[in-house]
């Protein structure tokens, strides 16, 4: 569950401010449902300063997600930073309303994270402060800070816990507990205790004390504190005759003691105490009297607190039978735990051994269900985690599908399942015997999810002239199924007949739609210029540059291109490799791309690429689009040339990377056993270097959204231009040399009749998936519609190349989803904040989508939050050196999805 606060400030003298709760709840299904609730907001001034609260508290458990989101009404420009502890800066960002809006997000928030957030804000004329509490509700636990003078119970917790001092004459933490007496007379119990109490459970701690009286079967439990916490045990004994003595001691020092008398009885008591204890008062702490046996503890002052895990074991398979995960860990502090499982999170008890050396928690609410859980801890000093995979053994689950001449057999178990075929004699016969052994073919199983094995088995039919019964049988460890059928002898002729005609049909469309293809489809250049939008705001009326002039500057000879492999080909033309000599500097060699039509084009194709040609030259450069070199235009076919990206298209670069990926470069050293600094600068005048970083062959989430943010900046630059795409996508972005993206259109070099992303819808074959309802349904293309297709692309980038809505296909279904506002979960790498701009991008109204200017504003303030600047995005420094960075690591350890 994700918590999501949002504080809204207006710039006017009577300033309101609400700060809403939005919870987005994960359920099982794959939606996602959001529930908000308005906190309020108050202005608290204090004298010229403006410092506004919200009226309720932000109030969160351990272990969610948290985001602390202001949307403030400025009309000017403002600078701001966030402090807890120490400054951060924050850069906002305008949401489409043109609201500055700045966040600030924990994933898995711990208890040392609560306090008061405070951001300052400042503008020309004005200086706001937003405090928000943040509350973390937890179990009690306890401080220590004891005096010489006195014994204090000091708990922390929220809510405000109860606390009272209660005393035991026995071991009284799991039994019963006296009531509080007089404190005088507790001093001299044998256990003092301290429990406290609040609506998430209750916790007790003991003054450590040696008691001669108790006869030791084991050494006394070692005393642990951490250098600078007060060192306070105490030594008790009690005997008839009061005429005894004791003393404590440690290191031939002798301490203070207190005495009480009894009318039977004498009672005798000395403390050790140090108000902040060393490593130098780490030892053995001897206990002795003159009438009983001396007793030592001892004691250890560590620089750290430490959590130390024990279990060795991770992987677990079990039946029907009870089973409970169980950690065993020794630690100090004490440890706050949490078990989690499936997004779920599940309170953690803590038992202690008898020697009190080691602790215990055990989980048993997994309800036989296959899956990871975790085991979380954490105190003041360290945080650990233990993964277990339970798997459940299940018995098959059978499904059955009859084919020709073939009867498949599909089972959902775990382990896998093993096959038996079997012929029943009659067709309704209780029982089948005879094992079938021939012209079955057994697949390997395949793995579907954790706990799940996918077995088939295919048993190819003989032909017979009468029925017959078989039935096939799953078998793992957890059981059998079986599934049975009756088969019927195949009608041979009408077989033939519906194969003939069948052929025939398929013969007749391919001519149909061969000469419908020659007759409506025709090379046109997905990117258009619009020279003005008409009455309506969707209607736009594109530049006709075939009216234009074209500029001889850009003509390059074409005997100066070596041509080398194709590198794309359509139904139009294609796109070749080819080295350029001089088309940059004389005497200088540049390996381009040259997009060319097929032979014997049609006057009209000519005609497109030409008029693609003279819109290329109008709208200029940008790093961020495949940018225009040259062309060839007489003596021969036309030619455009433009910049050459070596890694291909975004689309398959990111498919190849899927087993290489990483969420931080940190990651990887820390795997490789590397060491680093924040910044590794490359050798400048070093070629080889820079290889080896661009090879360094992984792909991080910051590469992800970098790339995001660049194609944002490309189609920002478009937009600046009066161009729409209509074709963004993956397959039509391009990587090059540093991790660097860049936007093209190489539309007629790819091969759409067989490319499975363009159905025919009308008279044209459109990329449906990737296309605004507008653009769907209305045959209309805006740059809002570029924005939906920019949040599709988003997901095929987040999800390293995966189809976009896939398992659904497009059919009428398809086109009801798209117009009822169905939207796709987000894709596995994909964050909350991420996730956020895709949804904003499928807005069905597209004047409610965002602009790209925003989208470039929000990713690059995603980008700050992890450190990451403008320059180290595009993996170039400002004199042009490549480098690899490893700045802002430790921000994104939180990253990772469960």
């Amino acid at each position: 569950m994700t918590v999501e606060y949002s504080l809204s400030v207006c710039d006017s003298p009577l300033t309101v401010c609400n700060v809403e709760e939005m919870k987005d709840v994960k359920a099982p299904s794959p939606n996602i449902s959001t529930i908000s609730e308005d906190l309020g907001c108050y202005l608290n001034s204090q004298g010229a300063e403006n410092i506004y609260e919200p009226t309720k508290n932000v109030e969160v458990n351990m272990f969610e997600d948290i985001e602390l989101r202001v949307i403030m009404n400025i009309s000017e420009i403002i600078s701001c930073f966030w402090f807890f502890k120490e400054s951060k800066a924050c850069k906002p960002s305008l949401d489409p309303e043109n609201r500055y809006v700045t966040s600030l997000a924990f994933s898995q928030i711990k208890e040392a994270q609560a306090g008061k957030y405070t951001l300052s804000v400042t503008s020309k004329t004005s200086n706001y402060t937003i405090v928000v509490p943040v509350l973390i509700r937890s179990k009690p636990y306890f401080r220590k800070r004891e005096k010489s003078d006195a014994i204090e119970c000091i708990s922390e917790s929220y809510p405000q816990p109860s606390v009272e001092q209660v005393n035991c004459t026995t071991q009284c933490e799991t039994g019963e507990i006296d009531g509080i007496q007089k404190v005088q007379h507790e001093l001299f119990q044998t256990y003092i205790w301290c429990c406290a109490v609040n609506d998430l459970g209750r916790e007790c701690a003991s003054l450590f004390t040696i008691d001669l009286n108790e006869r030791q079967a084991a050494p006394l439990p070692e005393l642990l504190l951490k250098v600078g916490e007060p060192l306070l045990i105490r030594c008790r004994a009690v005997h008839h005759n009061y005429k005894f003595g004791i003393k404590l001691t440690f290191e031939n020092k002798e301490f203070e003691g207190l005495e009480y008398q009894t009318d039977h009885s004498a009672v005798r008591i000395q403390y050790a105490f140090a108000s902040a204890a060393g490593r130098s008062d780490s030892g053995h702490y001897t206990c002795s009297s003159t009438v009983h046996l001396n007793q030592t503890a001892l004691v250890t002052v560590l620089e750290k607190g430490f959590i130390n895990i024990t279990n060795s074991k991770d992987d677990f398979e079990i039946g029907e039978e009870e089973f409970c995960f169980e950690v065993n860990f020794t630690a100090y502090p004490p440890v706050r735990c949490m078990w989690l499982s499936s997004q779920k999170m599940f309170p953690c008890k803590q038992s202690y051994s008898v020697d009190g050396r080691s602790i215990s928690s055990k989980f048993c609410n997994h309800q036989h269900q296959s899956g990871i859980y975790v085991f979380y801890a954490e105190n003041d000093d360290t945080v650990v985690t233990k993964k277990f995979t339970l798997y459940v053994r299940r018995k098959p689950e059978i499904r059955m599908q009859l084919l020709f001449k073939q009867i498949s057999c599909f089972a959902d178990s775990y382990p896998a399942s093993s096959w038996v075929w079997r012929n029943c004699p009659k067709l309704n016969s209780s029982t089948c015997t005879e094992e079938i052994t021939e012209g079955i073919h057994n697949f390997l199983p395949e793995r579907r999810s954790l706990g799940s094995w996918i077995s088939s088995s295919t048993l190819h039919v003989k032909e017979t002239a009468t029925n017959f019964s078989v039935e096939c049988c799953a078998n793992n460890s957890a059981g059998s199924a079986c599934e049975r059928t009756v088969s019927s002898p195949p009608d041979n002729a009408a077989f033939y007949v519906s194969v003939g005609f069948f052929l025939l049909l398929i013969a007749f469309l391919f001519v149909f739609i061969f000469h419908k293809y020659k007759k409506q489809f025709r090379y046109e250049s997905q990117l258009q210029m619009i020279q003005m939008i008409g009455p309506s705001d969707n209607e736009y009326i594109y530049i006709d540059f075939r009216e234009f002039e074209y500029d001889l500057k850009w003509e390059f000879p074409r005997e100066n291109l070596e041509f080398g492999q194709v590198l794309g080909s359509g139904a139009f033309g294609r796109v070749v490799n080819a080295t350029a000599y001089g088309i940059n500097n004389a005497g200088d060699s540049v390996q381009v791309a040259v997009k060319m039509l097929k032979e014997k084009p049609d006057a009209s194709e000519e005609d497109a690429l030409m008029s693609e040609l003279k819109m290329m030259t109008h709208i200029g450069s940008h790093e961020n689009i495949v940018n225009l070199l040259g062309a060839c235009t007489v003596s021969g076919p036309i030619y455009l040339i433009f910049e050459y990206c070596c890694y291909g298209d975004l689309l398959n670069y990111l498919r190849s990377k899927r087993e290489k990926f990483h969420w931080t470069l940190m990651d990887i050293f820390k795997q490789h056993n590397f060491s680093f600094y924040h910044n590794i600068h490359l050798d400048q005048n070093s070629s080889r270097q820079m290889d080896e970083e661009e090879d360094f062959n992984v792909l991080t989430f910051e590469d992800l959204l970098c790339f995001s943010y660049q194609v944002a900046k490309g189609m920002e630059f478009l937009g600046s231009k009066s161009c729409i795409h209509r074709d963004l996508a993956a397959r039509n972005i391009l990587v090059t040399h540093g991790k660097v993206v860049k936007i093209c259109d190489f539309g007629l070099a790819r091969d759409v009749v067989n490319n499975s992303d363009y159905i025919v819808r009308g008279n044209a074959r459109l990329p449906v998936k990737w296309m605004a309802p507008e653009s769907l349904f209305e045959r209309t293309y805006t740059m809002k519609s570029d924005v939906w297709s920019y949040g599709i692309l988003l997901w095929e980038i987040f999800s390293l190349g995966v189809n976009p809505y896939p398992g659904i296909q497009v059919d009428t279904k398809f086109y009801k989803l798209i117009q009822s506002g169905f939207k796709m979960d987000p894709p596995y790498y994909a964050t909350k904040d991420v996730y956020r701009v895709m949804q904003s991008c499928w807005a069905l109204d597209s004047r409610k989508r965002p602009s790209f200017s925003w989208l470039v504003s929000s990713l690059a303030c995603q980008l700050d939050l992890m450190g990451v600047t403008r320059s180290t995005c595009c993996h170039v420094l400002p004199d042009g050196r490549p480098y690899v960075n490893l700045k802002g690591q430790n921000n994104k350890q939180d990253l990772r999805k469960s």
